[in-house]
């Protein structure tokens, strides 16, 4: 019998009615679409529970999870995607962070990109200048006798090996008790840098004298500030102490000179060892008020400055003014003297160095001179070099004071060779020759 004709016999023995047949159909048909909406509505681990004990007890045994693996697809490709955790503004922050690194990153690679091309600017014209040097100062040949001959040599300080060169004159076997000139390298250079710069050598040979070119740490001289932490003094007597066991040569007759750094570093042994010094030179240089207020000693010290107007390390005249060149401050930083002071007078004052009225006035008080100076203008042998020099000295005998000052000349060493760029170092004078007067000079002071 079908379901249709079944419930109908039931219905009519029953007495069920057709309206309420109806009614009772209508209602079934409603709870079977009410089971079906619930049933599509469980969560999926719920109807899992519900299958056969068989099947659950054989996924319990084969131990593997019944997740949902993670779709193939590459989930972060989408430009609409964010990554797991992600919160609003986070992904941005993120992005920016990152974009300033990279443009940090570009910034760093430029500036040390032009910090190698200066350096190998720099150390190429170093090159060249120690190539000089070691032609200038490489041993005599036998068909030259009228030259000298020039060696390293090297002495221990504070367990370290410090090293020097020495130029003997000509004819130097022969001679006895002979004078020693000390010349000390500027910010930046080296003792053999020194011998090409300032010419010396030939001067030596004519008039048999010994030479010693230093070699600063990390090519500097202590300057007077006492931030330096090598005995530089004490380095400078151990190279007098081995000549003197290997050269014949006067201890009443060592001298020292030396520009820019070299120049202060001079001025600081003249009053830490006035003992073992007749004179001092000073090229490219003033004083340190440091060294000034430290400098007890009572002996008098001839000296001799070699300064030039035009020189951007200079400072002269009274604070707040100066005769520097402007073209020439890349200077200051070439020769790391943008770290004592600056090109400006006032500048320069600041940062502890002494303009040169006051550096005049300190020596002249100290070997007690007048303050009435005897001014004369040197002769103008070479017009094209654009200077011109006037000489004013103080006291007489051993107590002298002399300044040759340079209208127009750079931080060079008048009568040499350059070791920069005209547009960096300014000037060389050539009407006077400084090797040869400080010679002069030295030579008629003994202590």
């Amino acid at each position: 019998m079908q379901a249709g004709n079944w419930l109908t016999g039931v219905e009519h023995k029953i007495g069920i009615h057709q309206p309420h047949y109806l009614s009772i159909r209508t209602n079934m048909k409603a709870v079977t679409l009410l089971t079906l909406l619930l049933s599509a509505a469980l969560p999926l681990s719920f109807l899992s529970q519900l299958s056969s004990p068989a099947q659950n007890s054989g996924q319990q045994t084969s131990g593997q999870s019944q997740a949902r693996p993670f779709p193939t697809t590459n989930y972060y490709r989408s430009p609409y995607a964010r990554p797991p955790g992600y919160r609003p503004g986070e992904y941005a922050a993120r992005a920016y962070a990152r974009q300033m690194e990279r443009e940090e990153q570009q910034q760093n690679q430029q500036k040390q990109n032009q910090r190698q091309q200066s350096q190998q600017q720099q150390a190429s014209q170093y090159g060249q200048l120690k190539q000089y040097a070691q032609v200038l100062g490489a041993p005599n040949s036998d068909k030259d006798k009228n030259k000298g001959y020039t060696y390293a040599d090297k002495v221990n300080i504070d367990g370290m090996n410090r090293t020097f060169q020495c130029h003997l004159p000509a004819g130097y076997k022969s001679l006895k008790n002979m004078p020693v000139v000390l010349v000390f390298h500027g910010l930046q250079l080296d003792g053999l840098t020194m011998m090409y710069l300032s010419n010396f050598n030939p001067v030596s040979d004519r008039n048999g004298f010994v030479v010693i070119y230093g070699d600063g740490i990390a090519r500097a001289w202590d300057d007077g500030r006492g931030s330096r932490s090598y005995d530089d003094v004490g380095y400078v007597c151990k190279v007098i102490e081995k000549i003197a066991s290997t050269v014949s040569i006067d201890k009443r007759r060592v001298y020292a000179c030396g520009i820019s750094n070299g120049g202060y570093f001079s001025q600081l042994l003249a009053c830490a060892i006035p003992d073992r010094l007749a004179a001092i030179g000073v090229v490219g240089s003033t004083m340190m008020q440091q060294a000034a207020n430290r400098c007890h000693s009572n002996r008098s010290m001839p000296i001799m400055f070699f300064l030039g107007t035009g020189d951007p390390l200079v400072a002269w005249g009274s604070a707040g003014s100066g005769t520097a060149n402007g073209e020439l401050n890349d200077l200051v930083e070439l020769v790391g003297a943008n770290k004592i002071g600056g090109v400006d007078s006032a500048m320069a004052r600041f940062g502890g160095i002494l303009p040169v009225p006051e550096l005049i006035d300190f020596w002249t008080a100290h070997n007690r001179c007048s303050n009435n100076p005897y001014t004369t203008m040197e002769p103008d042998r070479d017009p094209k070099d654009g200077t011109r020099v006037q000489r004013q000295s103080w006291g007489s005998s051993g107590s002298e004071v002399v300044l040759y000052r340079i209208e127009g000349g750079g931080h060079t060493w008048p009568g040499g060779f350059p070791y920069a760029g005209r547009e960096f170092a300014g000037r060389i004078s050539q009407d006077i020759n400084a090797s040869e007067l400080l010679w002069q000079f030295f030579k008629s002071h003994s202590r």
